[in-house]
């Protein structure tokens, strides 16, 4: 079931090129070296950088798993 999904979404272009997650060839390795090159880029061009980011490792501590 998984092979099909991943197929029928990789066939019609469904998930963005942003998803690393769960797609063939690529792993979070991968988006850390893009977001990685892309800071130092531009950097080297002299552009700010700026960045958000959200730990989201107890996210799902307040969900009901009983639901789940």
């Amino acid at each position: 079931m998984q092979r099909r999904i991943l197929k029928h979404l990789t066939n019609y272009n469904i998930l963005s090129t942003e998803q690393y997650g769960f797609r063939l060839g690529l792993r979070t390795d991968n988006v850390t070296y893009k977001l990685r090159t892309e800071i130092l880029n531009a950097m080297n061009n002299k552009l700010v950088v700026g960045g958000i980011f959200c730990d989201l490792e107890k996210a799902f501590d307040s969900v009901n798993h009983d639901i789940l």
